[in-house]
C-alpha cells in the first residue's frame, strides 16, 4: 500500500515537471529557461527534480517526445471512416496543416529542438534515446497504416513501399508546417488562408494515386 502511494507520488511529481517544462517552453524559447523555474512552476524542490532528470536537457527531450506523441495521437483517429486510403490521407494531411496552424507553439519547439540538438555536442545517451524513439514511430505511425491500406483498396500505387513513403511524407510536411507555424500571429485570417499547402497536399495525393484522375 505505502509502495503504491510512493509510486503514484513519485509519477505525479514528474508529470508535473513535464507539463511545467512544456508550459514555460513554449512561452519561450527552452534556451533562457532554467530548472528554478521549472520546480517552481510544478511546486517541487530541485532535490525532487533530481530524481527523475539528470539535467534540464533530459527534460527538454523528454517534452520533445512529448509534443510529437500528441500530433500522433491526434492525427490517428483522423479519417478512419474515409471510402478508401487515398481520401483518408487527404483528411490527414488537411488535418495535419490545421493541426499545425493552431498550435504553432508546439512546431516552433520542435523546430528549435532539431537546429539546436544537431548543432550541440549533447548529452550521447539522450541523444540515443531520442533516435530510438524516431525510429520506432517510423516503423509503425498513421502513415504507413494508411498507405497499406490504399495499396489495398487500389486507391494509391500498388508499387508504393510503404514504410519509405510514409517517412518522405512526414518529412515534407514537417518542412511545410515548420514554415506555417512561423507565420506572424499578427497577420489576418485571409493572409493566413495560403493555397500553397493545400497544393502541397493535392501534388502528393496525385503522385501516390494509382489513377490520378481518382
Amino acid at each position: 500500500m505505502a509502495e503504491s502511494w510512493h509510486r503514484n507520488l513519485k509519477n505525479k511529481h514528474r508529470e508535473a515537471l513535464i507539463a511545467a517544462g512544456k508550459n514555460l517552453f513554449m512561452k519561450k524559447s527552452f534556451l533562457h529557461v532554467n530548472i528554478k523555474e521549472v520546480c517552481e512552476l510544478a511546486g517541487v524542490s530541485r532535490v525532487t527534480f533530481y530524481k527523475h532528470f539528470l539535467s534540464l536537457d533530459e527534460l527538454i527531450f523528454e517534452v520533445q517526445m512529448d509534443v510529437l506523441e500528441n500530433m500522433t495521437d491526434y492525427l490517428n483517429g483522423i479519417g478512419i471512416e474515409a471510402r478508401d486510403g487515398k481520401a483518408r490521407l487527404r483528411l490527414i494531411l488537411e488535418a495535419w496543416i490545421d493541426y499545425a496552424r493552431q498550435h504553432s507553439d508546439y512546431l516552433k519547439y520542435i523546430l528549435l529542438f532539431d537546429l539546436y540538438y544537431e548543432a550541440y555536442d549533447s548529452d550521447h545517451e539522450l541523444k540515443r534515446r531520442y533516435e530510438q524513439f524516431i525510429l520506432t514511430k517510423k516503423e509503425r505511425h498513421f502513415l504507413t497504416e494508411t498507405l497499406e491500406a490504399g495499396i489495398r483498396d487500389g486507391s494509391l500505387k500498388p508499387e508504393l513501399p510503404p514504410l519509405e513513403t510514409g517517412q518522405f511524407i512526414f518529412t515534407a510536411m514537417m518542412g511545410l508546417l515548420r514554415k506555417i507555424s512561423l507565420v506572424p500571429a499578427t497577420v489576418t485570417e485571409e493572409e493566413k488562408d495560403d493555397p500553397i499547402p493545400q497544393r502541397f497536399v493535392d501534388m502528393i495525393l496525385q503522385y501516390l494515386a494509382d489513377d490520378p484522375s481518382q
